[in-house]
């Protein structure tokens, strides 16, 4: 009599953990499920056995997803726990009538953003700097006289008519990971475009068009409650 094996699961090269961890860290909408525990795991283990069986034409194992899932939901759920107090203590400012200009980078055009620094300081927002850009951000009343620093061909782009929310935040946001992601995610779950973003020491810089900051500056102030909210 032929003796038939049964066939056993194929575990594949690399381990189901870390399959189920880059799929889980590419999708935004999972790992706010996750983390805040009202994600179904049954269902979200197959919707990630069809993936990787997509990805690497293998039988993996249901079950081994769903412990991989338990297992990022506890990291989650420590991690969030430390963004929520960082932003708990968070503030918010704001600050309209702003314009921006990026400008090529190149030692002539530095030398003007740091006479223009001495000259303007108050009314300049911020500065970043890239290998192949700097930004000015700035009151929009000195628009007609930050341009005329620079050369037509020098300037990539600029804008009138923005507004910047400031989170302002504890020396602890340097050493949390996920604050700034957190705050980010909030204003993409809005469907609200921001113009820049610059995170310097303590506090995040968020620009917006002026028609959007009201919205963007609800949804931020939600997010600051909320996170109060569980930690009170």
């Amino acid at each position: 009599m032929t003796r038939i094996r049964k066939k056993k699961t194929i575990l594949v090269k690399n381990s189901i953990a870390d399959y189920t961890r880059e799929i889980v860290e590419s999708d935004y909408a999972i790992i706010q499920a996750l983390s805040e525990n009202y994600a179904n795991l049954s269902a979200l283990a197959r919707k990630i056995d069809f993936l990787i069986k997509e990805k690497t034409n293998k039988k993996v194992n249901i079950q081994a997803i769903i412990s991989a899932l338990k297992r990022i939901r506890n990291n989650l759920k420590i991690s969030s726990r430390k963004n929520f107090e960082v932003l708990a203590t968070s503030s918010l400012s704001v600050r309209t009538d702003l314009a921006k200009i990026s400008v090529k980078a190149s030692k002539l055009n530095a030398e003007i953003i740091t006479k223009m620094m001495e000259k303007f300081y108050e009314s300049i927002v911020q500065i970043s700097w890239s290998p192949t850009a700097y930004t000015i951000v700035f009151d929009e009343m000195l628009y007609p006289n930050i341009i005329s620093f620079f050369k037509k061909e020098e300037i990539l782009e600029d804008k009138k008519g923005l507004a910047a929310i400031i989170v302002h935040s504890s020396e602890n946001i340097i050493e949390t990971p996920g604050c700034v992601s957190s705050i980010l995610n909030k204003i993409a779950l809005r469907e609200i475009n921001i113009e820049d973003v610059v995170s310097t020491y303590t506090y995040t810089l968020l620009l917006f068009k002026r028609e959007d900051v009201i919205k963007a500056f609800d949804a931020l102030n939600s997010l600051i409650s909320e996170c109060r909210r569980i930690k009170s």
